[in-house]
């Protein structure tokens, strides 16, 4: 017996000390260091980094090795059964000069540009991982900018590495505890690929940093985010199908930490191709414009959506934040713009077949929001959402924004465009175009005392324009809200008790042709 145990324990002890041995130790092992890399910062190392991926690769996998220092590079290419392992107190820095990236072939716009740092292009069973960064050197593809007169949207300049991370055509993908800092532009972008898990990533970007989003999932299937700390400029997790994606499903995004300045948890606006089946989940998301956003403005179906438990508030100076925002429209652009050099009237690459956008079978509920903003939902004239159900949903307003002075000047097409009398509506939730409504438990507080100093933001700005405001903090009140205004929902009820409007001069519910039950 006493044999048996000692053997026991010998494995035991073998399993614990290979577990918490440095990775170096490990069999299939490749460190950079050992094809040539070194930690010189004036030249780009990237011909010795490729060459052990490539070893590794043609060994039949393997790790690949980023010891600590600081390692400068052009575009690495990441291949089928290797793991990228930046190790603690290592960063992989990105070149500032373009001539370090290798151009790609395939379609691209403003933010899918040519140039990454990372690029994984139909490859399988590949990981990213390790304590260290992934510092993409965003500001050297930045137009010069004054940190002191923020807020403002800095400027890209025309060419740029973005995605930094470009994950193409691939299967089977782990992303897991790294660290990914400051792009050019987006950060990661999982494009046309299959059963991906990111775990315990922290995306750390400057907050007004140019269109640098977190994640973007375009057409994927089979996706899930988890225990990540995202702070970013514009979409912090992103679905689109786009033009050359297919579509996008099975998603779930759960225990996250966001701060971002625009929408943190969003779907669209490219929606060429279908949206389904997705979660967002037991997220905490702060100093963000939008903390849910969908918007289905392409010719695919966004549905059978479930977004739950989240803690949110839109503390970011941006005028007229919205902690909820769902748009149904159809986009107009022809040629360029977001679509680069995409032709919009080649059928392979859009092949819409005269489909037209819906947005269907949406469940939000526990929502806690803090904003002086309003809950926005929209379809334009003409379409309407179907199915959308909104349940214990609590909103506490620190002060009321009065939507109506400065409205007309935001041109983004992300703030319901076609629905004037919508987007100047008094009241803390705002429905426009809705087939069967269920609101269950929508309550609100309103502001009783003084404005919070740090609501108080000197100036603001908004997407779509590079003007500055001023907001008034003289009244906690410049305007009183209905609870709730509906225009054109047809279906459903409202069971909202706790739903009271601002002031007795307001309405509980103010209702411009709607059929619906109110309890």
């Amino acid at each position: 017996m006493k044999r048996y145990l000692i053997y026991y324990l010998t494995i035991v002890y073998s399993i614990s000390f290979w577990s918490c041995q440095p990775s170096l130790q490990r069999p299939n092992v490749y460190l950079i260091t050992d094809f040539g890399a070194s930690k010189d910062t004036t030249v780009a190392q990237t011909k010795y980094i490729q060459l052990a991926i490539d070893e590794a690769f043609h060994s039949g996998g393997g790790c690949v090795i980023i010891p600590p220092g600081v390692y400068v590079t052009g575009t690495l290419k990441l291949k089928s059964n290797v793991t990228l392992e930046v190790l603690a107190g290592a960063e992989l820095r990105g070149s500032s000069d373009l001539a370090d990236y290798t151009p790609m072939l395939w379609g691209h716009n403003v933010d899918r540009q040519p140039y990454h740092l990372i690029l994984a292009d139909s490859a399988e069973n590949i990981e990213i991982r390790g304590q260290g960064v992934i510092n993409g050197n965003g500001p050297a593809f930045w137009e010069p900018h004054n940190p002191a007169n923020n807020p403002q949207w800095i400027k890209a300049k025309q060419k740029k590495v973005s995605p930094m991370v470009e994950i193409h055509a691939c299967k089977n993908v782990i992303i897991k505890d790294i660290t990914l800092k400051t792009g050019g532009g987006w950060t990661l972008h999982l494009f046309n690929s299959d059963a991906i898990t990111i775990s315990g990533a922290k995306i750390l970007n400057h907050l007004f940093s140019p269109n640098g989003d977190g994640i973007d999932i375009s057409g994927c299937f089979d996706v899930a985010i988890q225990n990540c700390i995202i702070k970013t400029c514009d979409d912090a997790i992103c679905l689109k199908t786009m033009g050359d994606t297919r579509e996008c499903k099975r998603i779930t995004v759960t225990n996250c930490i966001i701060e971002c300045s625009c929408a943190a948890l969003k779907i669209g606006n490219e929606s060429f191709r279908n949206i389904s089946q997705v979660t967002f989940s037991n997220c905490v998301v702060y100093n963000s414009s939008r903390a849910i956003g969908l918007y289905a403005e392409g010719g695919g179906t966004v549905e059978d959506v479930i977004i739950s438990n989240i803690v949110c508030d839109s503390k970011t100076p941006l005028l007229y934040n919205r902690p909820i925002h769902i748009s149904l429209l159809e986009r107009k652009e022809k040629g360029g713009g977001i679509y680069g050099s995409m032709n919009l009237n080649d059928s392979s690459v859009f092949d819409n077949k005269g489909r037209q956008p819906k947005l269907r079978n949406i469940l939000i509920s526990n929502i806690i929001a803090k904003s002086e903003g309003r809950i926005l939902i929209t379809a334009e004239p003409g379409r309407m959402i179907e199915n959308l159900t909104l349940r214990d949903i609590q909103m506490i307003y620190p002060f009321i924004e009065d939507p109506e002075p400065n409205v007309d000047k935001i041109k983004s097409a992300q703030f319901s465009p076609m629905n004037p009398d919508a987007k100047k509506a008094r009241a803390a939730m705002v429905v426009e175009n809705v087939k069967n409504l269920v609101v269950d438990n929508f309550s609100i507080q309103w502001p009783t005392d003084s404005i919070p100093e740090d609501w108080k933001f000197p100036v603001r700005i908004a997407n779509g324009t590079f003007d500055t405001f001023k907001s008034d903090y003289s009244k906690i009140r410049p305007c009183e809200f209905h609870a709730m205004w509906l225009k054109n929902v047809q279906g459903g009820y409202i069971d909202a008790p706790m739903a009271f409007p601002s002031s007795g001069n307001m309405k509980k519910v103010e209702s411009i042709g709607s059929q619906i039950t109110i309890k």
